[in-house]
């Protein structure tokens, strides 16, 4: 292998090294830019690192109690963030029909479902948002 064809691959192998670790670092901050900027909306993400699929609605689009079923969303949550300003509270619970186990998240709050809220970690099936 000469000068030229070994520079050549070593060139191709650092491009494809920083190529393939922004991928994987991708879909942590992208998460995270599907929830921040939107405000007036609460946001659920399915792993505690704002990486992976989100969940988020505006307080209008969760009308009396909401099931995360239908969107495929049921025992997935691993943090919550309610992007609302004013006296709203999101309400999620373990169970499905707003009854069980819950825990309120006020106005511009947030959590991970890791320390105090383990219990919910993977088991949010419902939520409520409750204008004060």
């Amino acid at each position: 292998m000469n000068l030229r064809s070994r520079v050549f691959a070593t060139i191709a192998v650092a491009a494809t090294t920083i190529a393939g670790s922004a991928i994987v670092a991708s879909p942590a901050m992208a998460a995270q830019s599907d929830c921040m900027p939107y405000h007036g909306t609460v946001c659920l993400t399915d792993t505690s690192s704002w990486g992976g699929q989100v969940w988020r609605q505006t307080p209008s689009q969760i009308s009396g109690c909401r099931q995360l079923s239908p969107e495929g969303f049921n025992n997935k949550a691993s943090l919550a963030f309610n992007n609302t300003f004013g006296d709203g509270v999101l309400f999620i619970y373990d169970t499905s029909n707003c009854t069980g186990r819950s825990i309120g998240l006020g106005s511009q709050v947030g959590t991970k479902f890791t320390g105090v809220d383990a219990w919910l970690n993977n088991k949010a099936s419902s939520v409520k948002f409750i204008q004060a």
